[in-house]
């Protein structure tokens, strides 16, 4: 039985109401779900073993769907999101590790067991990682539970990852993928708030990583510049964000497409590529759509 076949099983078993989600999202390229699963399923093996990791990663996710529904929901009846500074954020999730922890495991298998991530997935490695050169030197910026970056880093054994990200969880929890993906010297994880990168040389990456940060920013124009300012000329960067999108630790509302676009043209990228995607599913009488966008983004 593959490691896709197991994970469908335990959900039937263990969390069945979200299974039709699941199937949705297999559903979108089956072949590649199951490339994805078996790649993710086996580096969170490396980590928990076989049966844990099932577990484990399987309950972070159910927890974490729900969670994303009920903002979602809180979303709907107030009209903004919960919260608009990282302090609050900081406080809610991002101080307490068992929390954190907990988050980026179930973050981890939305990649690929949420129908709209399944679209993004297959967009970044198709459009992104397998157009990069093969010795790429990477920047990841907030990599998170690490799986984007190790993702690239399997695919061309010759590139390099340099990465920040301010929580602890998170350099504990990426380190420990790379290490069970067998990538681990070709990563180097350092604990540091990627909005302050100052004193680094600018344009030495080939490639710039952020998946999902911007909507966690209070100035996300910053973000950009930044990925802008470490790019070499010719360089191409990949960067994923949420609209009208709760979640507890979402603080910049992005409502239209074109937002993130202008951004993104402002600080001096060519905007190449665009995807935008929404759940199959929304809630009765929503007035809001949540999408996930990515960006192909290229430095001239």
């Amino acid at each position: 039985m593959s490691r896709a076949e197991r994970l469908l099983a335990h959900i039937a078993a263990e969390h069945p109401r979200s299974l039709r989600g699941v199937e949705e999202a297999r559903g979108v390229d089956p072949a590649r779900f199951d490339a994805i699963a078996e790649h993710f399923l086996g580096w969170a093996a490396g980590v928990h073993g076989e049966a844990e990791a099932l577990r484990r990663c399987v309950a972070a996710f159910e927890a974490f769907s729900h969670d994303v529904l009920m903002s979602q929901a809180r979303y709907e009846a107030d009209g903004h999101y919960e919260n608009s500074s990282f302090a609050e954020c900081e406080a809610a999730v991002y101080a307490d590790a068992s929390v954190m922890d907990d988050y980026l495991w179930g973050v981890f298998l939305t990649n690929f067991c949420w129908a709209h991530h399944m679209e993004i997935s297959k967009a970044y490695l198709e459009r992104f990682v397998r157009r990069l050169p093969s010795d790429a030197q990477v920047l990841e910026i907030a990599p998170g539970h690490g799986g984007w970056g190790v993702w690239l880093l399997s695919e061309h054994p010759g590139a390099r990852l340099e990465a920040f990200d301010i929580s602890p969880s998170s350099i504990r929890i990426a380190t420990s993928i790379a290490g069970a993906a067998g990538v681990g010297a070709r990563a180097i994880y350092t604990r540091r708030d990627a909005m302050d990168l100052g004193g680094r040389p600018p344009a030495t990456k080939d490639a710039v990583v952020c998946s999902f940060l911007i909507e966690h920013l209070e100035e996300p124009k910053r973000l950009v510049e930044t990925m802008f300012h470490e790019l070499k000329p010719g360089g191409r960067a990949w960067l994923a964000g949420a609209l009208t999108a709760a979640q507890v630790d979402h603080i910049y509302e992005f409502v239209h497409e074109s937002e993130l676009v202008r951004m993104c043209e402002e600080a001096g990228f060519r905007v190449a590529e665009t995807l935008s995607v929404a759940p199959k599913r929304l809630l009765p009488k929503a007035r809001y759509l949540p999408r996930s966008m990515s960006l192909l983004l290229e430095k001239r």
